[in-house]
């Protein structure tokens, strides 16, 4: 497995797990009913920040973790090399994210238009395909990586 695999994988993982704290913390705020009135709109943004903030921070630290204990077990080092291969398989996955991105913000508005949803939970059902725009670009890019053009 090689150097980029392994950090889109640990990225993946990282996301994944991010997201499944940050998917706990608000079913938890919404069976206590704190979701609901105006302070709702408040809370979905700062948990929004707490997890983009909290997401790069634990990201950073998971990938130098990761790149130290793979160089103590392996006894080997592996230097940071971006060619056009890597910058292509970026630009690709990029546009898979902006497009699983934009159909959902579509599909959210949409949503928002028809008044299926409380417009708190349209705010979460962004975020959610945040996620899984940024989850498929990770997969996408694994995919890449391991043959796929």
């Amino acid at each position: 497995m090689s150097q980029q695999e392994r950090r889109v994988g640990v990225s993946l993982i990282t996301t994944l797990i991010m997201f499944g704290v940050f998917g706990f913390y608000m079913l938890g705020f919404y069976q206590d009913g704190a979701m609901d009135g105006s302070d709702g709109y408040r809370l979905i943004g700062k948990s929004f920040f707490i997890l983009v903030g909290g997401g790069i921070v634990v990201s950073i630290v998971v990938h130098i973790l990761f790149t130290i204990i793979h160089s103590i077990v392996t006894k080997d080092y592996e230097p940071m090399m971006n060619d056009e291969r890597d910058k292509l398989f970026d630009l690709k996955s990029m546009q898979i994210i902006l497009l699983v991105f934009s159909f959902g913000f579509m599909v959210s508005m949409g949503v928002l238009a028809l008044d299926v949803l409380a417009p708190g939970l349209v705010f979460l059902l962004i975020i959610f395909f945040m996620f899984i725009a940024n989850v498929i670009g990770d997969v996408v890019k694994l995919f890449l990586y391991r043959g796929g053009i």
